[in-house]
């Protein structure tokens, strides 16, 4: 049963593969079949699929076999099964995804049940379809639902995630503790000595450059393509045409083994700003690549950018500044109150945005001139966005207490912020 789910296993004497005790202490894998069954429907499209749906009693850590597996059947990437690994933390759309494409090209979804030994409650849910493509190999596509907290059980969908071709992640409505914690457990897993997935795949939904800015500053290994693309997350066919464009791009690149060590920092960002025209949504045999645009350094010494910043704290009513990165969205340099928990990363991405829109706009009216001042207020809060003269891709966001702070004054110090650059 875990031929037809994970490959090629060994016989069944395989020692591995017999009923474990629960008192063994090498951590083995007991796998006991409670159910099979396999039911015939009919898809949408009038044809015939059989929905597999099997359980086991598992003893030990599932992932530890998963890994075990794969060491034996998946250690050459460049020869094994082609595989796209779908982690869906909000459990919105990657079981979605794989019924579509099952009901789509008439292959069964395959699905895993591993139940706990002692109480039989379910631990995670494994999903596979197949896609065969004419002039393609076949590809192959999981998904780990993982329903028992524990860190063995969390491991579960990185023993899938090592030995694919691509993983693919899925950011949904999260909340910023929410990302931090998926990105920090997504970098551990990548520095594993196990991991050899050479694509990572981040789909946001639009205008997140905020989240963008979060995956660039991980530090992630050399030999990595680290991809982020935003498109509209509205349909199951939505999400699978903008992860084909991705794997269009890199089906063909070495496996991780074969990676030469790259020389330039290895992150690589769609634009943000307006969805390139081959990841819109397309048919689900379109072959369009995506392009893949490199992220720019900033022009502006960070350091330099600091100690200016220092010199507007102290003014009445700050909260805090920042120098941003306008084609980015990227910090570069910020100063904040103690008493004021401001996510600066969250204002410098959105005023990114603000101000392409503005020059946008500008340029349609025919404005004459460079934007040079942003200004918006609400009830309690005033923010004042300065492009620097001399770094026009640079600009200071100041966020403010309107009750408080004189902005004349405001402006004026960052008039003088901007003179203190030239």
């Amino acid at each position: 049963m875990l031929k037809s789910l994970f490959g090629e296993l060994g016989p069944a004497e395989d020692p591995r593969l017999r009923a474990a005790t629960p008192d063994e202490s090498d951590g083995g894998f007991a796998a006991t079949a409670i159910l099979e069954s396999v039911a015939t429907e009919v898809n949408e499209r009038g044809q015939m699929v059989d929905r597999h749906l099997r359980d086991l009693v598992v003893t030990g850590s599932p992932a530890a076999a998963i890994r075990e597996h794969f060491a034996a059947t998946r250690a050459d990437l460049g020869t094994a099964t082609r595989q796209i690994t779908l982690l869906d933390p909000t459990g919105v759309w990657a079981s979605a995804v794989i019924k579509a494409l099952s009901d789509a090209g008439g292959q069964p979804v395959e699905r895993l049940h591993l139940r706990e030994h002692t109480t039989l409650k379910t631990l995670a849910v494994i999903e596979r379809t197949s896609l065969v493509r004419r002039h393609e190999e076949k590809l192959n596509l999981y998904h780990a639902d993982v329903r028992a907290p524990g860190h063995d059980n969390a491991e579960i969908p990185v023993a899938l995630m090592e030995h694919s071709h691509l993983t693919a992640v899925i950011v949904g409505p999260m909340q910023p503790h929410a990302i931090d914690s998926l990105l920090a457990s997504l970098s551990d897993a990548t520095q594993l000595p196990a991991w050899h997935c050479p694509n990572l795949l981040f789909m946001l939904p639009p205008n997140a450059v905020w989240i963008a800015n979060k995956i660039a500053a991980v530090r992630w290994p050399a030999r990595l393509h680290v991809h982020v693309i935003d498109e509209p997350l509205i349909s199951s066919s939505a999400v699978w045409n903008a992860m084909l464009g991705i794997w269009n791009l890199v089906k063909l690149q070495p496996a991780w083994d074969k990676q030469p060590p790259k020389q330039d920092f290895p992150f690589k960002v769609a634009e943000l700003s307006a969805p390139p025209q081959s990841m819109r949504p397309a048919s689900a045999a379109s072959s369009a690549a995506a392009p893949v645009a490199r992220l720019g350094r900033a022009v502006l010494d960070p350091a330099r950018a600091r100690q200016a910043l220092t010199d507007m704290l102290p003014l009445e009513g700050m909260l805090g500044c920042a120098a941003v990165d306008a084609t980015t969205g990227l910090v570069l340099a910020r100063e904040l109150r103690e008493d004021q928990p401001v996510d600066m990363d969250v204002v410098g991405a959105a005023c990114a945005q603000i101000l392409r829109d503005h020059r946008a706009a500008s340029n349609a009216m025919g404005v004459g001139g460079p934007v040079e001042e942003i200004m918006t207020s609400t009830g309690s809060r005033q923010q004042v966005m300065r492009v620097i003269s001399r770094y026009p891709d640079v600009f200071i966001v100041a966020l403010l207490d309107r009750q408080r702070t004189n902005l004349p004054l405001a402006r004026y110090k960052l008039m003088e912020l901007d003179k203190a650059l030239l």
